[in-house]
């Protein structure tokens, strides 16, 4: 199990600002976590997967990476406004229309109806076509990509035996992190998939929990784990304690979905984080066993 505990300090906040602004080149098989390049791609066209999130048939959707090969590119970075405005001239012009991915595989279709310009980022509008049930937590992927997400869609309600396995190893990793134990019944689930990473047909669980002491005092578990047996094991356990700012901004962690992004046969994670009257998108991958953080860029943040 990997198991990474980060405690941010009062100025969190500003700390987490910083990094929703900064843009990512990474190498996808390089063993890094959490790093990032100080200069942004140039604006190319290529590989592009993005990020979705609907409503009541409306769909929202941001640019996360540019897939160059073996190397993972952020799109533009927050000051590049003529950069943007050609991206979504590109890739955001009305009509657009990108295959949608949920559990790691071709699930339907978005069309981008028009897009605009947030604090720091461009967003499209979208209409899902798709039999997935996108909305609130549950949220999916898409790209211009012919070949990736080619395999079945696998992502799914975990049962209630894999639910119940889940929950007692989360309150495992929440005692080993001195959680007290009058807070470990109040631990809310905020988001629980099961999805099959590798299409080995296990599927593996993914899963977020949050925790606030009256003191307002913050704990966040992001979590992929895999039955063995009876039981389930953490492949990656990144638990974060931190008091929040005034405004209440967090930093937990929530799964957006899987796709293979340079085909070793491993779904990579997308993720998005709270931060400061923002958000930054995350990408995990399995590098030698172990999965690592290995890409962010900026979602948004006012």
């Amino acid at each position: 199990m990997r198991n990474e505990t980060t405690v941010l300090p009062n100025n969190w906040t500003r700390l987490l600002l910083a990094l929703l602004l900064v843009p990512s080149v990474l190498i996808l098989s390089a063993p890094r976590e959490g790093n990032s390049a100080a200069t942004a791609a140039q604006p190319r066209k290529g590989v592009v997967v993005f990020s979705v999130s609907a409503e009541s048939g409306t769909g929202s959707m941001d640019a996360v990476v540019i897939v160059d090969g073996k190397q993972l590119r952020a799109p533009y970075s927050d000051e590049q406004k003529d950069r943007q405005k050609s991206f979504a001239n590109e890739y955001f012009a009305p009509g657009k229309v990108y295959r949608l991915i949920f559990g790691g595989g071709e699930a339907g279709k978005v069309t981008v109806k028009k897009w605009n310009e947030g604090c720091n980022n461009i967003h499209a509008e979208v209409t899902p076509a798709t039999t997935a049930r996108l909305g609130g937590k549950v949220m999916a992927l898409a790209t211009n990509s012919e070949t990736l997400g080619k395999r079945a869609s696998a992502r799914r309600a975990p049962t209630d035996t894999e639910r119940a396995a889940v929950m007692t190893l989360m309150k495992s990793i929440y005692s080993q992190h001195r959680t007290p134990a009058g807070l470990i019944a109040s631990i809310k689930v905020t988001n629980l998939t099961a999805t099959d990473l590798n299409g080995d047909g296990n599927y593996e669980m993914i899963a977020s929990f949050t925790s606030a002491a009256k003191n307002k005092f913050e704990r966040d578990l992001f979590l992929i784990a895999h039955q063995q047996g009876p039981v389930m094991r953490a492949d990656f356990a990144k638990f974060q304690a931190y008091q929040p700012p005034p405004e209440a901004f967090l930093s937990s962690i929530d799964f957006i979905d899987q796709l293979d992004l340079d085909g070793d046969g491993t779904g990579e994670v997308f993720a998005t984080q709270g931060g400061f009257d923002g958000y930054a998108l995350l990408i995990f991958k399995r590098v030698h066993g172990v999965w690592r953080q290995v890409y962010d860029a900026m979602g948004d943040a006012c």
